[in-house]
């Protein structure tokens, strides 16, 4: 077996570096990384910007658009950049194309969505019912949302008679003919972006009526509050026709009686109610009552002791020896008083006066007794 010469191998080296022969490196493909833009977007509103970003490949970086369009008032620059401000409302779907130093390329599909602005009446409905011939409280209709300035116009249906309404919102005038008016009112923005309302107003003819019944009664001295109310027309104001209210309350242009009534009784008067155009008179009966009697404290009857009064000592009487040998049956001797007879249960202012009566004409009954006695025994005895 032949060995091959050193030289033979250096040969070969030789003739492939001079053929250009080199070792192959892998190389990554471009990839686009940033993602969606933001959808959906309103009109009329500066977009988000967004910036769409690549790896891989050899940098500087090229965007184009390859297919489809962008939504009107958008751009997007070579460098990435997609901005600007979106005009009308629509679905949009565009296709660009990332390609790299070396023309490398990436491509993505791309779908933004815009809508219109949300355009809103937000002032209160107009006032209603109203009365023919009084003019109209100014009412002006306010929107929000889109783009100002706003533009108001009637899209339907018909005003009431002697009103208007003007491109600035604002509704006014002296309705003229009684009846229901309901109409369209359209705002529009600046960019032509509406809003709709539907509105109604009734008009009527004036005729004032009091609504707020009989008042209630009152007490003297206590707080007292009563509000009369009517309707039928407007700027209505009260007053007192005829009669007078109870001293001490008051009746205050806007229906209000109040105050505290200074003396009771059953007052009647008359309230008068006075519209723009009408008024009307109630008549009132408002009774008053007396205030509660204070309570009157209670007396504790204190019943005093009775007095004590010396024991009345009985007087005896004492027979003569002739007396006591031969004693008649008819003579009888004296009872005494019993003993605490001064305290007979009397009553009354004379009461002591009247025990000492009896007490003296029993004494002197006592006194007659032994008398006659003395005498029937004396006209009995024999003489010796």
């Amino acid at each position: 077996m032949k060995t091959l010469r050193p030289i033979t191998i250096v040969s070969v080296l030789t003739v492939l570096l001079l053929a250009g022969a080199r070792p192959a490196i892998a190389v990554e493909g471009v990839a686009i990384t940033s993602g969606s833009p933001a959808s959906p977007v309103t009109a009329h509103q500066p977009y988000p910007t967004h910036t769409f970003a690549a790896s891989g490949g050899t940098a500087p970086y090229r965007l184009s658009v390859r297919s489809g369009s962008l939504p009107p008032g958008m751009a997007l620059s070579s460098g990435g950049v997609f901005s600007g401000t979106p005009t009308t409302p629509g679905s949009y779907t565009f296709g660009i194309r990332l390609t790299d130093a070396e023309e490398e390329s990436a491509e993505q599909s791309v779908t933004v969505v815009v809508v219109a602005p949300t355009v809103e009446v937000i002032s209160a409905e107009p006032t209603s019912p109203w009365y023919s011939g009084q003019p109209y409280p100014t009412h002006t209709f306010v929107a929000s949302g889109g783009t100002a300035p706003y533009r108001l116009s009637v899209r339907s249906g018909s005003l009431p008679p002697g009103m208007a309404l003007s491109s600035g919102g604002v509704f006014s005038g002296t309705p003229t003919t009684p009846g229901s008016y309901t109409f369209g009112i359209r705002f529009t923005d600046a960019h032509g972006f509406p809003a709709d309302q539907e509105v109604t107003v009734v008009i009527a003819a004036a005729g004032t009526s009091i609504t707020s019944g009989k008042p209630p009664r009152g007490t003297v001295g206590k707080r007292y509050s009563f509000r009369f109310t009517a309707e039928g027309d407007s700027d209505i104001r009260f007053s007192v026709a005829v009669g007078d209210l109870p001293a001490g309350l008051t009746l205050e242009p806007d229906g209000r009686l109040r105050g505290r009534p200074e003396s009771s009784g059953d007052f009647t008067f008359a309230v008068r109610a006075d519209g723009t155009a009408t008024s009307a008179i109630e008549e009132v009966s408002l009774p008053v009552a007396a205030a509660p009697a204070a309570p009157t404290p209670t007396a504790t009857a204190t019943t005093p002791p009775p007095p004590t009064a010396p024991a009345v000592v009985p007087i005896e009487v004492s027979p003569s020896p002739t007396e006591t040998a031969q004693t008649s049956p008819a003579a009888a001797t004296p009872s005494p008083q019993p003993r605490g007879a001064w305290w007979l249960p009397t009553t009354g202012s004379n009461s002591a006066v009247v025990l000492l009566l009896l007490s003296v004409l029993a004494f002197s009954i006592g006194g007659i007794l032994f008398v006659l006695a003395y005498e029937r025994r004396r006209r009995f005895t024999t003489p010796e």
